[in-house]
């Protein structure tokens, strides 16, 4: 059983926190700054059974005892880069949601290497982990080609039915917009999914070598009358001999599968003929990381650093 300190109440957070109770974790704290749940307590905003509070900052929350701080807010690294050097300064460890956390190094420069310093010298951990980034698109592939003799390719689809998604991710794919309008949120940094480069920075990561020659982009998918139905992404580099392909189509028409496929002595393909939906999955990912993390090395660790077995 972990003390665990929540950061972030939207729908993820708060599933993340039924979880932690479901699993006997000791909730200590929990943070929102919205300020309709700031003062309130857990059980009246959600029916869970917990008493506790919602601070509206970190800094109205008492540290002392707590292990764990479990962040489900933001994505880019400079919006919460702040907080988790706060509660690493304390002694924690910390597990968080941000997709860019997932492989700091690649947007963190200087603030990552920080944070690095920091938990490195107060003995604790700080991971980023998710669906995707950490799971489907780089975990998994970097576990199948571990099974391949001389890879010379990966290639990484995943396909998702926004339909069946929150509105937040379909807001994030740009349905219903006009092209005009997703070009310019687009280039404002405001649609399409955080995290691909990231996920081909992990696999190269996984094969001891540097990805090179990247390339990227985001495309919207268009029905009729020139409104938008979602997005399709794409990630590709090599590491050393080594091909890797990521493909992302998340569109409301678009089936719920993924798949991994390694061309190698012997070539391997996996499929989750489903999909793996990602709010379960990120929920999942999250707290059994929280329950794994303190029998990490210090530092800033990525999912292809975390023990298996919980400390």
């Amino acid at each position: 059983m972990a003390r665990v300190v929540l950061c972030g109440m939207g729908a993820i957070g708060t599933e993340i926190l039924a979880y932690m109770l479901k699993r006997s974790h000791e909730v200590i704290g929990v943070v929102d700054n919205d300020p309709q749940k700031v003062g309130r307590t857990v059980a009246e905003l959600t029916g869970l059974p917990l008493a506790v509070r919602v601070a509206g900052s970190l800094r109205d929350v008492q540290l002392d005892g707590a292990e764990v701080a479990v962040f489900s807010t933001k994505s880019r690294i400079p919006d919460i880069a702040d907080d988790i050097a706060y509660v690493a300064g304390a002694g924690l460890d910390v597990v968080t949601t941000s997709e860019e956390m997932a492989y700091p190094a690649y947007a963190g420069g200087e603030t990552a290497a920080s944070l690095d310093r920091l938990a490195k010298e107060k003995g604790v951990t700080i991971l980023g982990v998710g669906v995707n980034p950490g799971f489907v698109m780089d975990w998994v592939p970097s576990l199948v080609v571990s099974a391949t003799k001389n890879p010379t390719s990966i290639h990484v689809v995943r396909s998702v039915d926004v339909s069946r998604r929150r509105r937040q991710l379909q807001a994030k794919t740009g349905v219903g917009q006009t092209r005009a309008k997703f070009e310019k949120e687009m280039q404002e940094g405001v649609l399409g999914h955080v995290g691909l480069v990231e996920s081909a920075h992990l696999i190269a990561l996984s094969l001891g070598k540097p990805l090179d020659g990247l390339k990227h982009g985001v495309f919207p998918v268009v029905g009729s009358e020139d409104y938008v139905m979602g997005v399709r992404q794409f990630a590709e580099g090599r590491a050393g001999d080594c091909l890797i392909r990521l493909d992302l189509e998340m569109t409301m028409t678009s089936a719920d599968f993924d798949v991994v496929e390694v061309k190698g002595d012997p070539e391997l393909k996996l499929r989750f003929e489903k999909g793996v939906f990602g709010d379960s999955a990120t929920v999942a990912l999250t707290v059994h990381a929280a329950e794994r993390v303190g029998g990490a090395k210090p530092g800033l660790i990525t999912v292809l650093d975390l023990p298996l077995t919980r400390a």
